[in-house]
C-alpha cells in the first residue's frame, strides 16, 4: 500500500476529532409547534403550566393576640330574713352562658347578712333591777345624755343606708329605750319600728348601735333612758 500524503492524514484526523464531539453532546429537546402562553412552559414539546407559587404573607411586626379563656358563671339571687326585719326569699340560680372573664362591678353589692344581736339583751321594765344600797344617788344629766345620743344617731342613720341599697325602706319613728349601769355601759335595749322600717335588718343594726356605746360613769342606780329617731 502506498503512503498517504502527510496533509490527507491531518484531514483526516480532523474529521475523527469533529465527529466524536458531535457524538457526545445531547440530543436537542424537540420545540412546541407554537409559543407557549403566559404561565407555561415548553416541556418536550409540550405547554405545561407553571407550579403556582405560594404569596409570602407580609410580617407587620405585630402578635397576634391570645384568646381570652372563657368560663362560665353563675348569679345569684342573695335574700335573708333578718331578726326584726323581713328580706324578700333567696331565688334559684340562674344560668347565664358563658361570658368572657366577668369582673365585679363597682356596684355590686355583697350578698345581704343582718347584724347578730342575739346576744344583747331586750329592754324590759319587768326586769327584776338590784339595789345597791352603797351606791350614790346621783343620775345621768339631760345634757349629757342628748350629747351621747347625738353621737348614737348617725349610726342608726348608717343602718338605715345600708338597709336601703337592698330594698325599699319607708319613713317612721324608731323608738328606743336602754337600761344603763352606772358604769356608763348599757345593760339591754329595745328597738320599737313601724312595719315600713322593719326590713333589712335596721332593728337589730339599731340595737348593736346603741349596745356598744359607751355613756360617762356617775354613780347612782341603774336607770332606764328613752329616745327617738325619726327617719324621713
Amino acid at each position: 500500500m502506498g503512503e498517504h500524503p502527510p496533509g490527507a492524514r491531518l484531514a483526516r484526523l480532523a474529521a475523527l476529532a469533529l465527529a466524536a464531539s458531535f457524538a457526545c453532546e445531547p440530543a436537542p429537546k424537540p420545540d412546541c409547534p407554537a409559543p407557549c402562553e403566559p404561565g407555561s412552559t415548553c416541556v418536550e414539546g409540550q405547554c405545561v403550566a407553571d407550579a403556582p407559587v405560594a404569596t409570602p404573607v407580609p410580617d407587620d411586626g405585630k402578635k397576634k393576640k391570645k384568646r381570652r379563656k372563657k368560663k362560665r358563671v353563675r348569679r345569684t339571687t342573695a335574700g335573708s330574713t333578718a331578726a326584726g326585719g323581713a328580706a324578700p326569699a333567696p331565688a334559684a340560680d340562674d344560668e347565664i352562658g358563658e361570658v368572657e372573664e366577668a369582673e365585679p362591678a363597682a356596684d355590686k353589692l355583697p350578698p345581704f347578712v343582718p347584724v347578730d344581736d342575739r346576744k344583747i339583751p331586750q329592754f324590759s321594765n319587768d326586769k327584776a333591777q338590784t339595789i345597791d344600797l352603797e351606791a350614790g344617788s346621783e343620775r345621768p344629766s339631760e345634757r349629757v345624755l342628748d350629747q351621747h345620743f347625738a353621737k348614737i344617731t348617725p349610726k342608726i342613720t348608717d343602718c338605715v343606708i345600708t338597709a336601703s341599697r337592698y330594698g325599699d325602706v319607708g319613713s317612721g319613728r324608731l323608738a328606743i329605750q336602754l337600761r344603763l349601769q352606772p358604769s356608763g355601759k348599757v345593760e339591754s335595749v329595745s328597738v320599737k319600728a313601724p312595719a315600713s322600717l322593719n326590713v333589712w335588718g335596721i332593728v337589730p343594726c339599731a340595737r348593736k348601735a346603741v349596745y356598744d356605746h359607751r355613756f360617762p360613769s356617775y354613780d347612782g342606780p341603774s336607770v332606764g333612758v328613752d329616745f327617738a329617731v325619726d327617719v324621713d
